[in-house]
């Protein structure tokens, strides 16, 4: 009802316009155009997947689901997704409704994906499987220096020392004992620090201990002798994919789409022609938003009126 309320107004607004003024009929279609925009993109939005990937990707590489999330670029999920749908390794395996991806030596499971600012929440599966074995937290996330994922400052750093010299008596009070260690008479003791940093030193803590950490995004009121359910809770990473959604939705308005070249693991356009060798553009292409081009300053012109209901036929 609003739209058509809103056409007749373009109606009158174009019969009285056009007549008072015949050389301003492209004014009064883009009024009418921006009416309709503003009104309609609530609608639009509302419908959008979280996935900006729909129809600019492959036909092949349609986001796909596993449990409750859904996986498409730069993710693509194996067994469902040919390889040029996404990077080597943002490879997601799908398994009893548990999206996971192996990474080097650990194999992280993926919680939620958040496609808006590049960032998912993993945890790691040989952490959360039950066995509480201190000894396998060392590097528990050194493998994912050299790779498109990077640990979010956002989250906070578990730490965890054991084999230390001192007595407890010796070594600061925010130190939790923790119990899992092989054995259990070892001092070792888990400390929840502050925001995680990259290049942080911890050879100057005191105890003379062995070291390890472990990015945790925490909650409110968590203290380190909660460390297991930090764990379990996993930890926020980033992701940096070699193009982005612009590049995709530019492909796809020339009339390509895009996808990765599994040689050199690279995002490329796919026109009907063959690859673009111009960026990620098949041609010469106006974009439909662009009233200044002369194609649509002829249409405005001459079809504002029609203009007004062609956009409301294709809502």
């Amino acid at each position: 009802p609003r739209l058509l309320r809103l056409a007749q107004i373009c109606c009158v607004i174009d019969r009285f316009h056009c007549s008072m003024h015949p050389f301003r009929a492209p004014a009064t279609a883009m009024i009418c155009l921006a009416m309709l925009l503003l009104i309609t993109l609530p609608i639009a939005s509302s419908t959008v997947d979280a996935i900006n990937t729909t129809n600019t990707t492959s036909p092949f590489c349609e986001p796909a689901r596993c449990g409750n999330l859904t996986i498409g670029y730069p993710f693509w999920l194996a067994g469902k997704h040919p390889p040029e749908c996404g990077y080597r390794t943002f490879q997601v395996t799908c398994d009893h409704r548990n999206a996971s991806l192996k990474n080097g030596i650990w194999t992280y499971q993926i919680q939620r994906i958040f496609y808006h600012n590049s960032s998912f929440m993993v945890t790691n599966e040989q952490l959360t499987d039950g066995q509480c074995v201190i000894e396998s937290f060392v590097n528990a996330s050194s493998d994912l220096g050299l790779t498109q994922f990077k640990i979010s400052p956002i989250n906070r750093e578990l730490v965890f020392l054991y084999n230390c010299s001192q007595s407890r008596r010796q070594l600061p009070i925010s130190w939790a004992p923790v119990s899992c260690a092989k054995n259990e008479s070892s001092n070792s003791y888990a400390w929840l620090a502050g925001k995680y940093k990259p290049d942080d030193d911890f050879r100057q803590l005191p105890g003379n201990c062995t070291v390890s950490m472990i990015p945790v995004l925490g909650y409110d009121g968590a203290v380190a002798k909660n460390y297991e359910r930090l764990i379990k809770g996993g930890f926020l990473l980033d992701y940096t994919a070699a193009a982005g959604p612009d590049d995709c939705e530019d492909c796809s308005r020339s009339g390509g789409w895009c996808r990765v070249n599994v040689t050199y693991d690279g995002l490329e356009c796919q026109c009907p022609e063959g690859l673009t060798s111009s960026g990620f553009t098949c041609g010469k292409f106006v974009s439909a938003y662009d009233p200044i081009s002369s194609p649509f300053r002829f249409f405005f012109h001459q079809h504002s009126l029609r203009f007004c209901f062609a956009v409301i036929s294709i809502r």
